[in-house]
């Protein structure tokens, strides 16, 4: 079972609200769960930063997987009206 983890650092200042996080969290969903239906994901605030994919049992899908996280995090179009500044 594929599992994402995006933890954003809650002690930093620029920290996103949870409407960020749960717009992160629906892209990801949108985007990643008809290739993996049972997928896990949580997208939080943790004590550090990290991204972790697990549960992948060929590298080309964790590279794959990689890009897409990429993908949308640089295409803000996610992001809800009121977070973007």
């Amino acid at each position: 079972m594929l599992r994402i983890e995006v933890l954003f650092d809650k002690n930093s200042k620029q920290k996103p609200d949870n409407n960020v996080l749960h717009a992160l969290e629906s892209e990801i969903l949108r985007k990643l769960q008809t290739q993996y239906p049972d997928m896990v994901t949580r997208v939080g605030l943790s004590t550090q930063q990290s991204i972790n994919i697990s549960g992948t049992k060929i590298a080309e899908d964790k590279i794959r997987i990689e890009e897409i996280l990429e993908e949308i995090w640089m295409d803000d179009g996610w992001l809800p009206e009121e977070s973007v500044e």
